[in-house]
């Protein structure tokens, strides 16, 4: 008997110290966590104290505007996006580590920056190429012409 008072008042004292749950509220928003803590910001209908973890995330795009597709059109020059390393130590137009902190980021934003990104590389290595191989020609013609400057000589 004594066992069991003592189960009941550690099962009490745990339930009155971490009220761990799931609430909807009256507007609708739903907090999972110690209420007692945490509210749903403004502009959030979910609040999950200690994280989600799940195998599959689907993020659905409103509008075509809410998703990049010009990063082509605006590839940067090479010495700006230097600049942004060499002073800002990030990437050009990636929030800093202090703006992450302070404003969390959206997925979706940061998905379309992070592909922006990839989009700029690709242009790069596609313009590298050509240089390159613009290169080996002029390379190989420079190579046919040196035995007759030789043989000249």
């Amino acid at each position: 008997m004594k066992i069991l008072l003592q189960l009941v008042l550690i099962l009490i004292v745990n339930t009155i110290y971490s009220q761990k749950i799931m609430v909807l509220k009256d507007s609708g928003k739903v907090v999972i966590g110690d209420i007692g803590q945490i509210s749903t910001p403004d502009g959030y209908s979910l609040f999950v104290q200690d994280g989600i973890l799940t195998e599959k995330v689907k993020v659905a795009i409103k509008e075509t505007g809410d998703w990049s597709d010009d990063s082509f059109d605006k590839l940067p020059e090479l010495n700006k996006i230097e600049h942004s390393i060499k002073t800002k130590n990030h990437l050009l137009n990636i929030p800093s580590a202090e703006e992450l902190v302070k404003n969390g980021y959206s997925v979706t934003e940061m998905d379309a920056k992070l592909l922006e990104q990839i989009e700029w590389i690709w242009l790069y290595v596609l313009k590298l190429e050509k240089e390159n191989s613009n290169l080996k020609k002029e390379l190989k013609e420079f190579k046919s012409q040196a035995p007759t400057v030789d043989k000249k000589l």
